[in-house]
């Protein structure tokens, strides 16, 4: 129910409409409510408040036209630049980051602030009392104002947090602070790892004759796979599963989603696989809840525009080696991704398909490897995030796929790199590397 909670609230965020339309429901309970006050008090006789009283109801209506309908226009206007923005991005960045200008609060705060405050004109114009007097609407009429002024300091906003968001490094580092929070939640540190959780050899583990292949006839990405709850069907039905799939792998409608051992006999294979369908999210696109892979991806794809003979812009490819050397850092000195999930009796009824450490690296350096091996400095760069990775990998196998990535980084620059100064340098870089590696 957690996963599916947060799944549904990063859905959510990823919607424009969704704070829009919270801030216009506000905004009706709020004219009612204050119509309903200036219906029961009149603001503008208590002491201190008369400043605040109108002359008569063609007053208080001018005013609220004026404010519906300057508010209106400018909704306009944020609409039109925040498409302008998302069309930039997509251009010049990749499909994928539209995503994130998208999820930017700032923007949908202000398309919504200015949505609002229509709403809140036209439903207190429409409760004034053409024959009663001004001072009847004193308190919603005035708040109209406010949310006036709130609208002039949000176009600001507005604006300043568009010129900021287009920016490279603002957007790096939005996306490595998502990448963050996903390592968090993916590679958990030793003293948070479940001790229900371990890695194993699958080689060495038996789990015997009796397998039912699960094919569910859908296709999409693998957004969520709920754990828990295949572990909870697996104790109730006393079998184990094999997850086929990861988060972030393309289900086709014909792939096996998950081995079944010791399956029921009670249940037919159309229940088991919908109760195996029933704990996993597909959608049209991946998501970065339980896919590491997805951050990745966007910071690789920044590069890769980057180093593009029509952009041909190193230092951006920079700053995305350096976000992605950082998570992997993180990786690497985290413990391994768990691929076995025992029940309280210690009995093991889940496993899982991870990604190895080989796959994330090459997820985040094999593209940006193949389209700047051409480029001397972008090469020494790529190198000198290979020798600050090399000191603290540990694990022999996350060596070995080092290893691999440095050997084909050097044959790369043998055949493609022919300045001197690059090639001195990268032969010292390449030198050091697999002197730490060993």
């Amino acid at each position: 129910m957690n996963h599916q909670l947060l799944h549904l609230s990063e859905r959510l965020r990823a919607s424009f409409w969704v704070v829009p339309a919270i801030m216009m429901a506000a905004a009706i309970l709020l004219a009612q409510g204050l119509l309903a006050i200036d219906a029961h008090w009149r603001v503008g006789q208590l002491p201190g408040f008369g400043w605040l009283k109108l002359r008569d109801a063609d007053s208080a209506r001018a005013l609220l036209t004026a404010v519906a309908g300057s508010t209106i226009t400018v909704a306009g206007t944020v609409f039109s630049i925040t498409t302008v923005a998302l069309t930039l991005a997509s251009n010049q960045f990749g499909p994928r980051l539209v995503r994130n200008f998208i999820r930017d609060r700032g923007t949908q705060i202000s398309l919504g602030i200015f949505l609002s405050t229509f709403v809140y004109a036209l439903l207190v114009m429409r409760g004034i009392d053409a024959y009663g007097p001004g001072h009847r609407h004193t308190l919603s009429v005035s708040f109209a104002l406010l949310l006036a002024l709130a609208c002039i300091a949000y176009l600001i906003y507005f604006i300043h947090n568009v010129a900021q968001s287009i920016q490279i490094d603002n957007i790096t580092f939005k996306i490595n602070r998502e990448f963050r929070q996903a390592l968090d939640n993916i590679y958990p540190t030793e003293d948070c790892r479940d001790p229900h959780q371990s890695r194993q050899d699958l080689r060495e583990v038996n789990l015997g004759d009796d397998v039912l292949r699960v094919r569910i006839n859908e296709e999409g990405y693998v957004q969520l796979i709920d754990h828990q709850k295949l572990i909870h069907w697996a104790r109730e039905h006393e079998c184990c599963i094999r997850l086929e799939i990861h988060p972030g792998a393309f289900l086709y409608h014909w792939g096996c989603v998950a081995t079944v051992f010791d399956a029921p006999r009670d249940l037919d294979s159309q229940a088991i696989a919908q109760a195996i369908r029933s704990a996993i999210t597909l959608g049209p696109q991946p998501t970065a809840e339980q896919d590491v892979i997805f951050s990745i991806r966007q910071l690789a794809q920044i590069a890769v525009r980057a180093l593009s003979p029509g952009v041909n812009d190193p230092f951006t490819a920079y700053t995305c080696i350096d976000r992605l050397t950082d998570g992997i850092g993180i990786i690497l000195q985290r413990p391994p991704l768990p691929n076995s999930f025992h029940d309280d009796d210690n009995v093991l009824r889940l496993i899982t398909s991870e990604l190895d450490f080989a796959d994330v690296l090459a997820a985040a350096l094999d593209e940006i490897r193949e389209y700047g091996r051409e480029s001397g400095v972008v090469m020494r760069h790529l190198l000198g995030a290979m020798e600050a990775l090399a000191e603290i990998c540990t694990r022999q196998a996350d060596r070995n796929a080092m290893k691999t990535l440095v050997q084909r980084l050097a044959e790369d620059c043998e055949n493609c790199i022919e300045d001197r100064f690059d090639t001195a340098t990268i032969q010292k870089q390449l030198a050091t590397i697999r002197n730490t590696l060993g």
